[in-house]
């Protein structure tokens, strides 16, 4: 019974000393977190393991990370996966549904970065209208018009020209036929008969003034039919036409008229294009077809276009990055304990069985001592 007892009390205290050892041990990992001086001498053990270490160790994670975990070929074959396609698809697709919404328009998104894109677009256009006119005025001034006219249109104005005679004359006629120019004709009669009296004494000797009107409107309206007419009218109107054409395009328009034509034509371009009320409208609205390219067409390229751009230039970014360095310099910024507490979380089933074992040890060790006290 004696011997019984003494291996139990060699079992008990082999496996306090073992377990409480192995506490310490594991304490000792983290604790202290800073160093003790007696004497100006530092005491042993001081700091921990890991506080001591620290840096080391944010050097060799790091290098582990860089190295094994996130590596370039492994970045490379995840966003090639099937799967990394697919999440990135459905993350587009679903931005482009976005704009299918009615609240969204250029307004509502500009918003969004505090942008005026009405006022900044107006700003913009009118700028560069106002550039471009210049641009051009100031270049070809000295340009006879007839080069300045592109050759589809001024063959279409060609055109247009052999035609207004006819159309002049026509118009003559329908005016000297009508009730308004029979009355004009007699009031320019009149005027002349008021002017020319003696002559008017002597017309009216053999006819009225109604029938002077009358004859003169006959007279006028032949006139407009009259073959030679006709070929004077188009002479001159080709060339004054002609004549037209030979101008320096200074000579049809100065810079003080072209400042007032700039601005005419910036401003009715900018009121054609509204883009105010452009900006407020919904995308779904303002520009559907593209929206339906997006869905059908661009999704899977601009997939394809986002992971080839990233493999390309993953390892010029790794190198810019400094992963290793990056990693080790955050794991420094860490407080001690949060390090301890991520490592307990991390490992501490292990640690509840190192304690274990340090006390089971313990006990053995002390069983065996026990045995061997009693018979040596």
């Amino acid at each position: 019974m004696h011997a019984f007892l003494i291996i139990i009390f060699m079992m008990i205290i082999g496996a306090l000393i073992g377990g409480v050892t192995n506490v310490i041990a594991v304490k000792m990992l983290f604790h202290p977190f800073k160093t003790y001086y007696i004497f100006n001498k530092r005491v042993p053990f001081t700091p921990g393991l890991i506080p001591k270490r620290r840096a080391e160790i944010a050097d060799k994670i790091g290098q582990v990370i860089e190295e094994h975990l996130l590596t370039e070929s492994m970045i490379q074959s995840k966003l090639n996966a099937p799967t990394s396609r697919t999440a990135i698809e459905e993350v587009i697709q679903k931005q482009i549904k976005k704009l299918k919404e009615d609240r969204i328009s250029f307004d509502y998104l500009a918003n969004k970065v505090d942008i005026d894109v009405a006022q900044l677009a107006n700003e913009k256009i009118e700028s560069i209208m106002s550039e471009k006119l210049e641009a051009f005025y100031y270049d070809h001034r000295s340009t006879p018009i007839e080069q300045l006219i592109p050759e589809d249109i001024e063959k279409s104005l060609d055109s247009k020209i052999e035609a207004v005679p006819e159309i002049l004359f026509d118009r003559a006629r329908v005016y000297l036929k009508s009730e308004k120019g029979a009355l004009d004709i007699a009031s320019m009669l009149d005027t002349f008969f008021n002017e020319k009296g003696k002559i008017v004494g002597l017309l009216q000797m053999f006819m009225t003034k109604e029938s002077i009107a009358d004859r003169i409107q006959h007279e006028l309206i032949r006139l407009t039919n009259h073959p030679k007419a006709k070929a004077i009218a188009n002479q001159i109107i080709e060339n004054e036409y002609a004549t037209f054409k030979s101008k320096q395009l200074n000579e049809v328009l100065n810079e003080q008229q072209f400042q007032s034509f700039k601005t005419s034509v910036t401003d009715l371009a900018m009121g054609y294009m509204d883009i105010n009320n452009m900006a407020t409208k919904p995308l779904n609205t303002l520009m559907p077809n593209f929206i339906q390219f997006l869905e059908n067409k661009l999704s899977k390229q601009l997939t394809n276009v986002i992971i080839e751009n990233a493999s390309k230039h993953i390892s010029p970014i790794m190198k810019k990055v400094n992963l290793r360095q990056m990693v080790e310099e955050q794991i420094n910024t860490f407080d001690l304990a949060y390090i301890e507490k991520l490592i307990i979380d991390i490992a501490n089933k292990e640690l509840k069985l190192i304690m274990l074992l340090g006390f089971l040890l313990g006990g053995i060790i002390g069983l065996l001592q026990g045995i061997i006290a009693i018979f040596v």
